[in-house]
């Protein structure tokens, strides 16, 4: 059976916005971050004013975050262009733990770990040692998702979440129904890529019912990476 998030039980139409942050100052270095904090650099500063300013026009009701620095200082520029208080802190947006990977640099891997180099090619993080799993990424994954929901049935209907490049493949991996995921395909996720999921209900009003897989509501990814500060 398959097992996306309850979209079915949406009381309207909803638009769900992924975000990730602007570029840090480990970024910058090329370090692989995982649960390392770092603060935005000044062009990552710059990302998070062209994403806050795109979204000023969006209407967006609510805005949940990862609580790491470049995480943080992202929606809470998004927060003010949107004329929205802070930004609500979930645990569950951080980025995933990159194990003894991290705050190193992966042009280094190949020389320092010629063998873990290629396997992580293949597998990505599940051969790196330490580091997040599947499972465990996709249970933080189904979180982010029920708060959402529970945000949209108390009447916010333009939701966004500021997370990270690792988090947020598997926050659009949980939408395609399938716990049998692996990490490839990777979908790409720029810094302040903005990632648009729209859903809605296709179930008679008052009808509580859980549907069949793959039935009872309509969803589309209809933005995927917008890049606002290359847009035109």
């Amino acid at each position: 059976m398959m097992n996306v998030p309850a979209f079915h039980t949406l009381p309207a139409s909803c638009e769900f916005y992924f975000v990730r942050h602007g570029e840090s100052e480990s970024n910058a270095d090329g370090r692989i971050q995982g649960h390392s904090d770092s603060s935005l650099s000044k062009l990552g500063l710059d990302h998070a004013e062209a994403a806050g300013s795109w979204f000023s026009q969006k209407k967006i009701d609510a805005i949940l975050t990862s609580p790491l620095s470049r995480a943080h200082q992202t929606a809470s520029t998004i927060a003010r262009h949107a004329g929205l208080g802070e930004p609500e802190p979930m645990p569950e947006l951080m980025e995933l733990d990159a194990g003894i990977l991290s705050d190193t640099r992966l042009a280094d891997l190949p020389a320092a770990d010629e063998a873990l180099y290629q396997r992580f090619r293949v597998h990505s993080w599940e051969v790196v040692p330490e580091a997040e799993r599947i499972e465990s990424l996709q249970a933080r994954a189904r979180i982010v998702w029920s708060r959402a929901l529970e945000l949209a049935q108390t009447g916010h209907r333009r939701i966004v979440c500021v997370s990270h490049g690792g988090m947020i493949q598997w926050l659009i991996k949980a939408t395609i129904g399938s716990d049998d995921q692996k990490w490839m395909p990777l979908f790409k996720v720029s810094n302040c890529g903005i990632f648009l999921f729209r859903a809605e209900s296709t179930l008679p009003d008052g009808t509580t019912d859980t549907p069949l897989p793959g039935t009872g509501y309509y969803g589309n990814w209809v933005q995927m990476n917008l890049v606002p500060y290359e847009s035109t």
